[in-house]
């Protein structure tokens, strides 16, 4: 079963919100306007037999004619009705349009009155009381001028439907509901057109950086590294992207690094491999004699080959955190007197400076003796192969909260800024140069990062070209009370 886009779920989505919506409030609209203009016909019904109470006061009253003509004007411009008043006896007192005043209410008149309508063969008749009549016509059907014929004696008789309904023969209400409920659909297709629209310029916003992802991923897949995704909305998608790029970063540079380590690898084994199977072959040729010179230069070819093979070991088993640490409190002025001893040698070979800048009450430490002495050899050794001969190396220490700080300050070339982030990335060199006097391996500071988060603490480092490099690692203070 094919899967539907997310452009055709997002316009499923919108379209359906929209609809709901719209249903709703053209249904809520439609029964509130409906039963409202009920309530405003009622009402007007029941103002408008109010309106005639004053002209039957007024004329029970005074009797004066003139005061009963106005007010019967008046109310029927008011009730948009002609509106006779008749007494007892059936003489019309007042007309709103003054034809008739003073005539008597007989049967030709109501019928000019219904003619002139096209009157129906029945008219309905409402009393203010609690009775009601209805008249018979001989005439035709319902008048479209409607006459309200009222009597002193608190009668009314309606010719005609009323109130008129707008056209037609339906009540006003259905009339009015109908008009509601037309221009209510026009307004749900409009608005859904304009969703429609919206729906495909809002989708086609958020479905173009996606497609660039997914197109950016796809040539990833097949090995292309260098694909970026360029999204400037400020918005979670741009986050996405950030993400991305962020993970194609790493991906790149993970490869670079990968095949720099291949590289870097087969070199630093080429050479003591070359030199070994030289000197055998010579050997077994009897080219050359077994003298303590070339037994010392094959020892060390094949330490050379051994340390490699052990950082490696090392550093693959700090990384998957199964390094092994003989944690214990230990002195730590002894192990930097140790490690500083052990490169004494290799520093006068430069005429370099060693110094050491530790208090006298400096505290145990909570750590492996062994790793924390790899950890400054590799550290004082970095030190001096990038430190210009009568330079300066110096290892101080103090004492910060629950932590001693450790620093292996030098006078050397410096590192650019660019490089600072990746020197702990194992086989990044800063120098690119590929000799092992200048550049070694570029995994001893990779074994310092992972040792010294091994022992819970934390190494940073601060270089300026041409002033020096400072490497700084804190450990934690053995707990005695323990």
């Amino acid at each position: 079963m094919r899967i539907r886009s997310l452009r055709v779920n997002l316009l499923l989505t919108f379209m359906l919100v929209a609809l709901v919506a719209l249903v709703s409030v053209a249904i809520f609209a439609s029964l509130t306007a409906r039963r409202e203009f009920q309530g405003y016909i009622n009402r007007q019904e029941n103002g408008d037999q109010s309106l005639m109470m004053p002209i039957l006061a007024t004329y029970q009253q005074t009797h004066d004619a003139q005061k009963v003509q106005t007010l019967v004007e008046q109310t029927a411009k008011t009730t948009r009705v002609r509106l006779l008043l008749v007494d007892t006896s059936q003489r019309i007192i007042a007309d709103s349009e003054r034809q008739l005043n003073g005539q008597a209410l007989t049967l030709p008149i109501l019928f000019a009155l219904e003619g002139r309508s096209n009157a129906s063969p029945t008219v309905p008749v409402s009393t203010s009381t609690s009775t009601s009549t209805s008249v018979a016509f001989s005439t035709p059907p319902p008048p479209s001028v409607h006459v309200q014929i009222l009597s002193t004696g608190d009668q009314s008789v309606f010719l005609g439907q009323y109130p008129p309904p707008p056209r037609g023969d339906h009540p006003p209400a259905e009339d009015f509901s109908s008009s509601i409920n037309h221009s209510l659909m026009l307004a749900v297709v409009v608005v859904a057109c304009v969703a429609l629209l919206l729906t495909l310029i809002l989708s086609n916003a958020i479905l173009r950086p996606v497609k660039a992802l997914t197109r950016a991923a796809g040539l990833m897949e097949k090995g292309d590294l260098s694909q970026r995704v360029a999204i400037k909305s400020k918005d979670e998608i741009s986050d996405l992207a950030h993400a991305f790029n962020t993970m194609a970063d790493t991906l790149e540079r993970s490869e670079r690094l990968r095949r720099n380590l291949v590289n870097d690898v087969a070199h630093e084994l080429r050479t003591p491999l070359t030199n070994i199977r030289g000197y055998l072959e010579a050997l077994q040729d009897n080219l050359m004699e077994p003298t303590a010179a070339v037994i010392a230069s094959l020892y060390e070819d094949a330490m050379l080959l051994n340390r490699l093979v052990t950082d490696l070991q090392d550093l693959s088993l700090a990384e998957a955190g199964q390094l092994q640490l003989q944690l214990a409190p230990i002195a730590l002025e002894d192990i930097i007197n140790g490690a500083v001893n052990g490169v004494a040698v290799q520093a006068a070979s430069k005429q370099l400076a060693l110094d050491l800048d530790l208090p006298p009450d400096l505290p145990l430490v909570e750590a492996d003796p062994q790793r924390v002495g790899q950890i400054l050899r590799n550290l004082l050794s970095n030190a001096i192969k990038h430190t210009p001969s009568w330079g300066g190396i110096c290892v101080r220490a103090r004492v910060l909260q629950e932590e001693v700080e450790v620093q292996v300050r030098d006078t050397g070339v410096g590192i650019p800024a660019e490089h600072l982030p990746y020197l702990f990335k194992r086989f990044y060199r800063a120098d690119r140069s590929r000799a092992r006097a200048t550049g070694g391996t570029g995994l001893g500071l990779a074994i310092v990062e992972q040792l010294v988060h091994a022992h819970g603490g934390h190494v940073s480092v601060e270089s300026r070209v041409g002033e020096g490099t400072c490497f700084t690692f804190t450990l934690p203070i053995a707990d005695l009370n323990s």
